[in-house]
């Protein structure tokens, strides 16, 4: 069985870097395909007190389960990272933990339109990436810099939301595709996903989506704290983004300054 790859940089999912041919996606993996396990009983149709249906359809999901973690080593290796994705995009159609409840063919007809939808939805991100990154680096000035990411911030929360049909899943998506923007724009991985962790607190447990004021309220201290207190320079550990130093632009840490950064509890 393999391991969880986990997509938390951009560089793993950046359509730029890895090939991919839809048209093809069908043949490459009848030829990478396990053979697929048999249909499954339709879940509604299984009765409470049948302990054989029962059984038969654990057996099922678990097969199914099986299946389909070979086939996402498969499509890891020869497509590279971003394909252990397949199955995730919003709007999503397959269920990895569900049996299989079509014929052979069909399952792999699914599984490449699956890996395809979730191509396109990468595709979609990297052209808004291709247009918010050049205004973070144009950005002159603290006050500019600052501006600019609460804005391209804001864009990606509301559009990630939008995107997302169910109520209970727009926390994975905000936090993964903040945190792709903060590593494109060359944040490392795990201070990239400290600020995004940070910034969505407690909201990321809640069943709510995100109100207007929710998500100015999280592109603000988000866009501060990547920012941190020097213009271009990216917050490190221990600096707030809102310790503006008193003594800008002379130079920080300065001893003339009286707000110097504190530690984040």
């Amino acid at each position: 069985m393999t391991s969880v790859v986990r997509l938390n940089r951009w560089a793993q999912v950046d359509p730029a870097a890895h090939p991919y041919d839809p048209a093809a996606a069908v043949d490459v993996i009848r030829r990478l395909a396990r053979p697929v396990p048999p249909a499954a009983p339709a879940f509604p149709s299984l009765r409470p007190g049948d302990p054989v249906a029962w059984d038969a359809y654990r057996r099922a999901c678990q097969q199914s389960l099986e299946w389909n973690t070979a086939m996402a080593d498969a499509l890891v290796r020869e497509y590279g990272p971003w394909a252990f994705g397949w199955g995730m995009a919003p709007h999503v159609t397959w269920d990895r933990w569900a049996p299989v409840v079509t014929s052979p063919e069909e399952t792999l007809v699914l599984v490449a339109q699956e890996l395809t939808r979730w191509r396109r939805w990468l595709e979609g991100t990297a052209d808004r990436f291709g247009r918010l990154l050049p205004s973070l680096r144009a950005a002159a000035g603290p006050g500019d810099t600052v501006a600019a990411w609460e804005a391209a911030i804001t864009e990606l929360l509301t559009a990630t939301v939008a995107w997302v049909e169910d109520d209970d899943g727009w926390q994975g998506w905000c936090d993964r595709v903040l945190t792709w923007l903060l590593t494109a724009a060359g944040l490392p991985e795990e201070r990239s996903a400290t600020l995004v962790d940070r910034a969505l607190g407690a909201r990321f447990y809640g069943w709510v989506r995100l109100s207007a004021a929710d998500v100015a309220d999280i592109a603000e201290h988000l866009a501060r704290d990547v920012v941190g207190p020097r213009d271009g320079a990216f917050a490190g550990p221990g600096q707030g983004g809102d310790d503006w130093p008193d003594t800008w632009p002379e130079g920080w840490p300065s001893w003339r300054a009286t707000n110097r950064a504190r530690p984040h509890s």
